[in-house]
Order: structure tokens, then sequence, then C-alpha cells
């Protein structure tokens, strides 16, 4: 409504009929507050299923870490008896009453123990890896170091199927995690072992520009182009068996890749269908100077080794394995089922060498126990550390005290190089 006065007197009042614009307006306030309505709606319904899928992710991660825990805590006990029976049938091996049909069986025995062995620390690997239990550390070190534990390792298993394994001597110095690169170049090595049949494997280093590429090469089938392009995948395998007869989960490969990604490293395959592959990875190249650690590639069979060991664990069937073994080396084995049974041995004898378990008790782990030796002793003989567990903390702990470590189940090869080392 709208009014003015008039010049020659008088007052005019005009009327506009607003109710269509009533409506829109009223119309306009409803939908508005329909929309917000709808928008307080989806937005708590979109916050439900933020906290729906935080919750969720928060469920798998603990069921993740549950399995990884599980995982660790069950693989020492998994661990022992297969580790226990790898030293009882290495022993039987050694035996020098066998015939040759029984010399055959106790090989068959422990291949089958080492294809438990390699199946049960793939599956270990992948479980680290999916809980980011793999903390690097990184550093300068003698690639010579890690060819030569390799050569020590897989020595036997090349000769018993007359295969030549060679690795190429270097003075190289890379920039890596020595564990995690050995970890790749053992995978790699055992696959090449696991798929020749005639010929050798060859493991060697060359300069690339500020890397060094460290290739493990081998005479084997070789892998089709459709193959390579999957070869690292979880689960993949060649389509090609075995010649030995040996079968894995097709994980090998595919923890090379990760723990390559890891540290940072580059894979590649070369490979020829009917002549051979290669699966390198290119390290950083370091002109740092480090101390070579001197480890015998010794086969296992060469000399008797005159030493005297104390095993200190405390489960029986493994020092009963450890005893059965070493005697066949010719090594005096005395036995310790705690760090007081340790204790008297070391007082009353001459010891070369203590080889401590890492889980011994609920009280005291095998790096407490070397502790509490040396607090009573001051001087103590060498000492190798031997473990299930393959955490990074447990590794930069054995490295900072210089203590070597050996993972079960123990590889006599390994076994056997790390005395010949130390009877030199």
């Amino acid at each position: 409504m709208r009014g003015r006065a008039l010049p020659g007197g008088g007052y005019v009042t005009t009327y506009t009929d607003v109710t269509a614009y009533k409506h829109a307006e009223q119309a306009l306030i409803e939908a508005n507050e329909t929309l917000e309505q709808r928008v307080e709606q989806r937005t708590a319904e979109l916050s439900d299923a933020l906290v729906a899928t935080a919750q969720a992710q928060r469920e798998a991660e603990a069921a993740n870490v549950s399995k990884t825990r599980f995982l660790a805590a069950a693989s020492h006990d998994l661990l022992q008896p297969l580790n226990a029976a790898r030293l009882f049938t290495s022993a039987l091996r050694h035996h020098p009453g066998l015939d040759g049909e029984a010399t055959q069986l106790a090989e068959r025995i422990d291949a089958s123990f080492r294809a438990a062995e390699d199946l049960l620390d793939a599956l270990l690997d992948t479980s680290r890896l999916d809980a980011g239990s793999y903390r690097p550390d990184i550093g300068p070190f003698a690639l010579a170091d890690v060819f030569d534990s390799l050569q020590a390792q897989f020595a036997v298993i090349a000769e018993q199927r007359r295969l030549r394994l060679r690795t190429v001597p270097t003075r190289l110095v890379v920039h890596s995690d020595p564990q995690l690169l050995r970890r790749v170049l053992q995978n790699f090595t055992a696959n090449a072992l696991r798929y020749t049949q005639h010929g050798g494997v060859l493991l060697g280093a060359r300069r690339v520009g500020s890397d060094v590429r460290i290739g493990v090469w081998d005479s084997g089938p070789g892998i089709a182009i459709e193959q390579r392009v999957r070869i690292f995948d979880e689960f993949q395998r060649l389509e090609q068996p075995s010649p030995w007869g040996e079968k894995g989960l097709g994980l090998g490969l595919s923890i090379c890749d990760r723990l390559a990604n890891i540290l940072g490293h580059r894979l590649t395959l070369d490979s020829s269908v009917g002549h051979g592959s290669c699966f390198s990875i290119y390290v950083p190249r370091t002109e740092a100077w480090v101390a070579r650690r001197r480890v015998s590639s010794m086969p296992a069979h060469l000399e008797q080794l005159p030493l005297t060991v104390l095993c200190l664990d405390n489960d029986p069937a493994i020092l009963d394995g450890m005893h059965a073994l070493l005697q066949r080396w010719g090594v005096d084995c005395r036995r310790a089922l705690d760090v007081q049974q340790a204790l008297n041995e070391l007082r009353h004898g001459a010891i070369d060498l203590i080889l401590a378990d890492y889980h011994l008790n609920d009280e005291m782990n095998g790096l407490q126990a070397v502790a509490y030796l040396r607090s009573m002793l001051r001087v103590l003989p060498s000492v190798a550390m031997i473990t299930a567990d393959g955490s990074s903390e447990l590794k930069k702990q054995a490295r900072s005290l210089g203590l070597p470590l050996m993972h079960k189940p123990i590889r006599p090869a390994v076994l056997r190089a790390l005395l010949a080392s130390i009877r030199k």
C-alpha cells in the first residue's frame, strides 16, 4: 500500500496484491528448510559412514596386528620342532654307518624339512611386510660379506644337484641394509637353484653409474614374456615345474619386490626362454671403507672342527639335536638348559663359542643371559645368537653388541661356516 498528497488537495492511495509474491516467498522458505534438512541428514549419514569406515579400519588394523603378533608368537613354537628335526636329520646324513639307500632317505627327509622351512619363511616375511615391521638400517658395508654368506648357505644344495654355484669376487661397498638386501639375493639364488637342472648359478656385481647392479644369473628354462609382467606379484609361480620337485607358494619374488621398495632399490629381470634368466637389484655405491667380516664358504663335509661349543637353550630336543650334529663334525658340545648351568660349564672348562637361543624363558632372553654371564665372568668366549625372531629391532641389538645372528631353523652350512671362522 502506497499513499501521497495531491497538489490541489486531497490524498491518493494505491494498493498492490502481493499474494503471489508471498506464496513464492513461502515456497522458497519451505524449500530452503527442506534442503537444509536433507543436507543435515546427508551430513549425518556421511558422518556415520566415516565413523563406520574408521571403526572398520581400526578393526582391520587390530586384526592385522593380532595376526602378526600371533605369527610372531607362534613362529617360535613352530620353528622349534622344525629346527630340532633339521639338526637330527643333518646329523643322520653325516652318520658313517649309513648305506646308500639310508643316505638317500636321509637326504629326502632333509629336503622336505628345507621345503617346509622355506614356506614358513615366506609366510613370516609376508606377515612382517603387511604389518610394516621391517625398519631398514641403512649404512655402508662390503658386498663380499653378503656374497660369502650366500655361498656358504647354498653351496651344499648346489653340490647335491651337481650344479656350479659361483660368486664373483668383489671389493665394492654399497649403501643399503645388509640383512634386507641379503634376503632379496637369497630369494633370487634359491629360485635359480630351484628351476635350474643343468649348468649353474652365478652371483656377481658390476658398477652402473653411481649404482651397483647385483645380479643372479642361471642356466634354467627362462621365463616367457607373458609371465614377466606378473612374476613379482603374489602367488605367481613358473608354469614349468621345478626339476627337483620343489614347490613354493609363489611369494619369494613378491617379497623381493616389497623389500626393494622399502629400501628404495630397483629390480630388473632379463630372461631368454631356454637359455636362463638374470634377476638384478640396483643398489647405491659408496666409496666408504669398511672392514671385511671374514666368512668361510667351505662345504660342511671337508674337515673336522676341533672346537668346544656351549649350547644354551631351554628346549632339551634342540640341545640333543645340536649335540648329535656337532659330534658328527668333531666338535665337543656342552649343553645348558639355563643360565646357571651355562655359568657352571664356563667355570669348569675352556669354551670356544657360545650358541645361545634368544627365547630362553619369561624372565630372561638370550641377550640378557649373555650380559649376565659377562657380568659374572667379565671375559666371555665368542657368542652367536640363535632365534626365530626376524624383527629389525633384534637385528640392530645383536649388531650393536657384535653378535652374529642365526635364524631358525638353523642351516647346517651356515653353522659350519660360523664354526670354521671361529677356529681361524
